[in-house]
């Protein structure tokens, strides 16, 4: 489903993890990128997206981080890997596994008492509904988030083509 489409990195929130499928095909920025190390297959992490979108924050998982200017953000296309459960990419019905948790102690005490947990499946029952209406599959829950809390929660998508 959502592993199979290629999207620009452009269409990810920070937090998101992508594995680069497509440099482009403008000789000079994919060149630029290969320089930095950014070839397909590279796996990246965006750490943060500026405020008005001139650059992107990167790391590649080997502890290399690059800021990357918009027009190489444009040309490359990508596999999402995981995402901010708020992402427009996550959609209603498919399953996901927690990934990470991201906040401090109190939030991580607050979504261990509803049941949400690291490599915990859910499912979202309402898009674009508020609260966020979810469905904790190991424990056939359903429980309402915030937005604010749902940003905080790192899904990672699972792949059903293996049912096809």
């Amino acid at each position: 489903m959502i592993s199979a489409q290629h999207i620009p990195v452009s269409a990810l929130l920070a937090q998101s993890e992508c594995i680069i499928r497509s440099l482009g095909s403008n000789d000079k920025t994919s060149q630029r990128l290969a320089q930095m190390g950014i070839l397909p297959g590279t796996h990246l992490l965006i750490i943060r997206v500026a405020p008005l979108g001139g650059t992107i924050e990167v790391n590649d998982g080997q502890g290399q981080s690059f800021a990357l200017r918009q027009q190489e953000v444009a040309a490359m296309a990508c596999e999402p890997v995981a995402m901010p459960l708020v992402s427009e990419l996550v959609v209603k019905g498919e399953t996901y596994m927690i990934r990470d948790l991201c906040g401090g102690k109190t939030f991580q005490q607050r979504m261990a008492v509803v049941g949400l947990q690291k490599g915990g499946l859910i499912q979202i029952r309402e898009a674009g509904v508020k609260p966020i209406q979810i469905h904790l599959v190991d424990t056939d829950r359903q429980v309402s988030l915030g937005k604010g809390e749902a940003k905080k929660i790192i899904v990672e998508v699972i792949n059903h083509e293996s049912n096809s």
